[in-house]
């Protein structure tokens, strides 16, 4: 009894150890979203968003297992600007159902269905779509498919179209791995997506969604067709940090600009790695709102 008591203790302490050293597990809630929010149902599935603001309509998606809180500040400066701004959560977060079949049409199916749900605004006019990293294959792929419904494109820490450099894939990678420490995962996270010297903030610490990251994970191969990279036909913005990691501008930005000229503005930000949000938001909030003010105006700007 003695030996099984001394047992279950030594358990209990290395239990406890093991949870101290790996909390907060990566899935984790970031912190809450703003804005008034809906859970719709489109089929068989729920999509959450969060929506506020009275103007044209700005669509969201955010980066690979991250949660629309991300956006929190750029959608502040949004409405104050006269936006409305509609931020969607992506599968297997705070609603949203997973898909079956994770190609990034089928993510895009998503958008088209929000944007056609959410009727609180004074302009039914097209719609904005902003995607950082993840969510920018989103974007594009829905604004092909949906032209009718997008008026262009901002791509935040845009990649997708060449191969991550291994170092940095294989930190993406471990930050949702649940077995991995604390202080292991901040460094992971730390190179992936932050340039030398830049705070992680406690939003960034936690809120990586494991599952929803293998989904979008699977979309590569889930759409063999390259037609979504062009993103529609509309302007496009590309937001390039300067010391991006997975997303260095010249498997991105520079691609893009090459291909598309008289559709692609790039405005390269400084000290900033692929979070770029949280590193940098008034110069990521400058940019975009300068650009909108050109291709989606509020009615309002002079």
């Amino acid at each position: 009894m003695r030996k099984l008591f001394f047992l279950v203790c030594f358990l209990a302490v290395f239990a406890g150890v093991f949870l101290m050293t790996r909390a907060p597990f990566p899935n984790t809630p970031a912190r809450p979203a703003t804005g008034q929010q809906t859970t719709m149902a489109l089929n068989d599935q729920m999509i959450t968003y969060y929506a506020q603001g009275d103007g044209p309509r700005v669509a969201l998606m955010a980066s690979a297992g991250r949660e629309a809180s991300d956006f929190n500040e750029l959608i502040e400066e949004l409405v104050s600007a006269g936006y409305r701004a509609v931020a969607i959560e992506a599968p297997g977060i705070n609603g949203t159902s997973m898909l079956e079949d994770p190609s990034l049409y089928n993510f895009a199916t998503h958008v088209e269905a929000v944007i056609k749900n959410d009727k609180n605004t004074r302009d039914e006019g097209p719609t904005f779509l902003i995607g950082h990293a993840f969510g920018n294959r989103v974007v594009r792929a829905a604004a092909h498919k949906y032209p009718d419904l997008v008026n262009g494109v901002i791509l935040i820490a845009a990649g997708g179209e060449k191969p991550i450099e291994p170092t940095a894939e294989a930190a993406l990678k471990n930050i949702f791995n649940p077995i991995s420490s604390f202080k292991k995962r901040l460094r992971d996270i730390d190179y992936a997506f932050f340039a030398e010297g830049n705070e992680i903030p406690k939003y960034w610490q936690r809120g990586w969604h494991t599952k929803t990251a293998v989904l979008q994970g699977k979309s590569k191969t889930e759409t063999p067709e390259t037609n979504w990279l062009a993103g529609g036909i509309g302007p496009m913005l590309v937001v390039q940090a300067d010391a991006d990691r997975i997303a260095p501008k010249e498997d991105t930005a520079d691609l893009l600009l090459a291909r598309y000229p008289d559709r692609v503005t790039v405005n390269t930000i400084s000290n900033a790695g692929h979070a770029l949000l949280p590193e940098q938001p008034e110069a990521v909030s400058r940019a975009v709102l300068d650009f909108l003010k050109s291709y989606h105006p509020t009615g309002s700007d002079d």
